[in-house]
């Protein structure tokens, strides 16, 4: 479960506080990462009694394994819940480490059984990304920013946390290109289509226009205004999908849906790994097992597996 800074006890708050600093001083962690695993790590300081120094302090393994059985108990994926645990292990050995607990039960912790490529991507329902779009009042700052949004996700397949990282020396007017800052500090350049460009365009002069001061691109528009976050983009796509009255989803559904629109259009595997700007093709995979007409080609695509030579 994820809770943020503004929603978290006023007891919990130090030790999270100090767990967040502890990950970027002593794990080299990125400032999101940081804020990341801190926020899923709140779910477990929360539940536990307050006051929680003294909770902490009174720690057992029993308690550490009920909270991990009520987590598996929520039916989340595999692959959640594995890093669910691995950030719970982070936070027990923070609190061994600065004396708040007298052993570290990080051991404790089991690890989620996991098949590297099990899951199925999931794109949206035919129809919806238009849905979305009709949604939107192009008259408003907040349509002209969520139009922007939703292109960048549906036209670029772009992460909730690269749009939120955008800042405008990122966008070549001139020469049609998008700098993304993606994960692992990777910088990519990228086509800037002529629709995304004007949307963009759209925002910053009429939408964003000389109500804010700094470089970001994208800002939230109740008071007080601040640079938008990635759990501000996730924020805005879901209150989109109740305005257009569909079920509710995340941006990441529609970087799914990008990607096997892209498969289906007939781009190669490689392709499609660039698109998204994965580091192994193995990760662009599991994209192909949506669509079943291109299963039968993923020999000739998979080098791996065209040269007999298959690990995991």
């Amino acid at each position: 479960m994820v809770i943020h800074r503004d929603q978290r006890r006023a007891d919990t708050r130090v030790v999270l506080d100090e767990f967040e600093g502890w990950l970027l001083r002593e794990r080299s962690t990125q400032d999101r990462t940081a804020a990341a695993y801190t926020a899923r790590v709140a779910g477990f300081v929360e539940w536990l009694p307050a006051p929680v120094d003294d909770t902490l302090r009174a720690l057992t393994a029993a308690t550490v394994i009920e909270w991990v059985n009520l987590e598996a108990a929520r039916g989340l994926k595999a692959s959640t819940l594995g890093k669910q645990m691995v950030m719970l292990r982070s936070f027990l050995q923070f609190c061994h480490r600065t004396g708040r607990t007298g052993q570290d039960f990080a051991g404790v912790v089991p690890h989620a059984a996991a098949w590297r490529l099990s899951s199925i991507p999931d794109p949206v329902p035919a129809g919806t990304i238009e849905m979305l779009f009709d949604s939107l009042d192009p008259r408003s700052p907040k349509g002209l920013r969520d139009r922007a949004i939703l292109l960048l996700l549906t036209g670029l397949g772009l992460r909730a946390c690269e749009i939120a990282g955008l800042r405008l020396g990122d966008i070549g007017w001139q020469t049609g290109s998008l700098r993304i800052h993606g994960k692992g500090d990777r910088v990519d350049e990228l086509p800037l289509p002529d629709e995304v460009g004007k949307a963009l365009e759209d925002y910053v002069l009429n939408g964003r226009g000389g109500l804010v001061e700094g470089d970001e691109v994208f800002w939230t528009v109740i008071a007080p205004v601040q640079p938008l976050t990635a759990n501000g983009v996730c924020g805005a796509v879901r209150q989109l999908c109740v305005n257009a009255g569909v079920t509710k989803f995340g941006p990441h559904r529609l970087r799914q849906t990008f990607a096997t629109g892209a498969l289906a259009s007939g781009a190669t595997l490689q392709e499609v790994q660039g698109l998204l700007r994965h580091a192994h093709l193995r990760t662009t995979a599991i994209y192909a097992k949506v669509d079943t007409n291109r299963l039968t080609q993923l020999v000739s695509e998979w080098p791996s597996a065209a040269s007999g030579r298959w690990t995991r």
